[in-house]
């Protein structure tokens, strides 16, 4: 899949649901006493495999909306043969269950499941009594078959919320007690949702030891709020492009510890409205351009990010210094090589990655390039691909984008909605890229996303094609008219200007004319029957022509290729052509659309002096930091000034009215540009 840069983005997201929490309210809820409710469950392909599961088991699991009803059975089924798929949490659940329930069951799963080692979950529940037997005393399937489960006192040394969950599930089944001493604190959402449902559960917090004592649940309403690590893919966009929100994210202390890490390399992240529900922490997290400086993360750090370890591997590769992560040599529970990928990914893109024995050194580049990133089926890495090149000069593709299904099946549509692409020569810089971002969040219009797509000359055939992946275009120049040949139907003034810069669907238009009569308004000029001067016959000064002869103003014309403007005359004949401009004749208005007092023209003036002394108004389409000389000498002469940016900002939000099917009003435009310019003076 093609991706796009994006720059200046603003966006709110509403993330999936939490996977961990969605799993075990699932098996929580199929030995329950009565009815649980399951609010808000993640219905991924890991989910639906824990659904298919305790079927089998003998539970009823209904899908209403977004609510899963599950009904326990009366009496769960011996001798089921598990299909687990690629949900290693699910086998070591159940494996837990069976155990604990007095069953015989086995458990097997896909190629890639039954490669992993399931050897951490044999122990503890051998000890309890049951019999666990791997193939080649390592792998699925896995035939466990239980008799009366013991109490257990139990050391983890092995940091993993799935063992840790598989211990409480068997002794809460076989109605005794478990103890578990955690040197490094994990998950602990089971806990949470024991509790809950009204398991007798505490934890020492002097000695960390969990104890879970004989117990009966009962069903409730389970709410599952936002799931963390796929939040961490928005919050790393918002630091790489601009600003994201992710609403309703769980904050569970267990789960949150790369906001420290991120917190440290210089992360802006804001977390705002906390409240507690269903147990679980939950709030929204704001996230802010920011300048990042390497870090060092090993230890406890590094075993509590182990989902999060490919995003902050994309973070670090654009940080100030050189970055690492160590410590996961000893990992080997998952079975997974969560650090070669995360290597090939950064490399592939253009950054500075090397792996060694347990960790990556990342040293930070100014900016990915970007390219062709391979993402090894793992949707954690596809995910951080995708942010990665959101934010590198040139974007690129990814491959195997259908395995983000396992963790977010809507990943590319959420990062996508409302998106806009601005195709032209260069962006970078161009401030109609901040004026598209503060008006588009002004409107109330969230999961925006502003895209960039960069052509030399030529190359509009493909632009135009790839805009139809987007829900609308904006065109920098100089594309407008090869553009405006692409597009299916020009409206209004397009079609007298054969140029576009706004497109829509299969609908191009011209914003530059409409949104300087929007300028002039908010400024009080009345523009009927007045004498004005357009110097300029390209797109903008044809567009503001056509608006001003809609507006009654006596036009006219002067360009230095005098059959550009002759040509333009015959398609609107209320504008008469000027051969030269005459020094001492008076207008009422004067319009530079002429890119002269800008660029390598800077300091050179489009009319001469005389004619700026003896007009009433000056306005003019260079948009530059400073005052142009043009600019510069009417507010001299004290006459009424309009430079480009204002000019600018009223074409753009007519632009953003067409992109999201809004009215434009003027007394909205007029009160947008007071709050931009009132913005910018803060920043400066």
């Amino acid at each position: 899949m093609r991706i796009h840069p994006k720059e200046n983005l603003y966006g709110e997201y509403t993330v999936p649901s939490d996977k961990s929490i969605t799993s075990r309210a699932i098996i929580l809820g199929s030995i329950a006493k009565g009815k649980t409710l399951v609010i808000n469950p993640l219905l991924c392909e890991d989910a639906q495999t824990m659904i298919n599961c305790v079927k089998k088991l003998g539970a009823k699991v209904k899908v209403k909306g977004r609510v899963l009803e599950i009904k326990s059975a009366k009496k769960l089924r011996d001798g089921v043969r598990f299909d687990c798929g690629n949900s290693g949490t699910t086998l070591r659940f159940l494996c837990g269950l069976v155990a604990g329930s007095g069953l015989k069951a086995v458990l097997s799963g896909n190629k890639e499941l039954n490669q992993r080692s399931m050897r951490s979950i044999k122990e503890p529940l051998e000890k309890m009594g049951a019999t666990v037997a791997l193939f080649n005393y390592k792998n699925p399937p896995v035939l466990v078959e239980g008799e009366t489960v013991r109490n257990i006192d139990y050391p983890m040394e092995i940091g993993s919320s799935q063992i840790k969950s598989s211990i409480l599930l068997c002794a809460l089944k076989g109605g005794v007690k478990a103890s578990v001493k955690e040197d490094l604190e994990t998950r602990n959402h089971m806990e949470i949702l024991l509790k809950e449902m009204g398991a007798d559960i505490e934890k020492d917090q002097e000695t960390g030891v969990l104890t879970l004592n004989k117990s009966e649940i009962k069903g409730k309403r389970l709410y599952v709020c936002g799931d963390f690590s796929v939040a961490c893919n928005f919050i790393a966009l918002g630091i790489l492009c601009g600003e994201t929100t992710c609403k309703n994210v769980g904050i569970n202390p267990t789960r949150t510890t790369l906001l420290n890490i991120l917190s440290r390399m210089g992360a802006k992240i804001e977390i705002k409205n906390k409240r507690t529900l269903c147990g679980e922490r939950i709030a929204d997290i704001t996230a802010y351009k920011s300048k990042l400086t390497a870090t060092h993360v090993t230890g406890e750090e590094v075993l509590k990010i182990i989902d999060e370890i490919p995003i902050l591997s994309v973070l670090m590769g654009v940080a100030e210094g050189e970055s690492i992560i160590s410590g996961l040599g000893d990992l080997q529970y998952k079975d997974i090589d969560v650090l070669g990928p995360i290597d090939e990914m950064i490399n592939e893109i253009g950054g500075n990655c090397r792996k060694f024995n347990g960790g990556l050194v990342i040293k930070g580049v100014e900016k990915y390039k970007g390219g062709e990133v391979s993402v090894c089926g793992d949707a954690r890495i596809a995910m951080s691909a995708v942010i990665a090149l959101c934010s590198s000069e040139h974007g690129g593709e990814t491959g195997d984008e259908a395995c983000v299904n396992l963790a977010f099946p809507g990943f590319f549509e959420c990062l996508r909605k409302n998106s806009i692409i601005r195709i032209g020569k260069t962006t970078k810089g161009d401030p109609a890229n901040f004026m598209h971002a503060f008006i588009l969040n002004k409107f109330g219009v969230k999961n925006f996303t502003y895209s960039r797509l960069l052509l030399d000359d030529g190359g509009t055939r493909k632009a135009f094609a790839e805009t139809k992946d987007f829900d609308g275009c904006t065109v920098n120049y100089p594309y407008g008219g090869e553009m405006a040949k692409r597009v299916p139907k020009l409206v209004d003034t397009a079609k007298t200007v054969k140029s576009v810069n706004t497109i829509k669907g299969v609908n191009g238009y011209s914003t530059d004319g409409v949104g300087f009569m929007l300028a002039l308004q908010n400024r009080g000029i009345e523009i009927a029957g007045k004498r004005v001067l357009i110097v300029g016959c390209g797109a903008v000064a044809k567009s503001v022509a056509c608006a001003l002869v809609n507006a009654k103003a006596s036009v006219e014309m002067y360009n230095r290729t005098m059959k550009t403007v002759w040509d333009f005359a015959k398609k609107v004949k209320q504008i008469k052509v000027l051969e030269e401009l005459i020094e001492d004749e008076c207008y009422d208005l004067i319009v530079n659309a002429t890119p002269v007092g800008g660029g390598f023209t800077k300091g050179e003036l489009p009319v001469c002096e005389n004619l700026i002394k003896q007009s009433k108004v000056v306005a003019d389409f260079v948009v530059d930091d400073e005052k142009t000389k043009l600019g510069d000498i009417a507010e001299t002469e004290e006459k009424i000034t309009l430079n480009g940016t204002e000019i600018l900002f009223f074409a753009t939000y007519y632009s953003d009215c067409i992109l999201t099917a809004k009215e434009p009003q003027a007394e909205e435009a007029f009160a947008l540009w007071k709050e931009y310019l009132n913005e910018k003076e803060q920043e400066v």
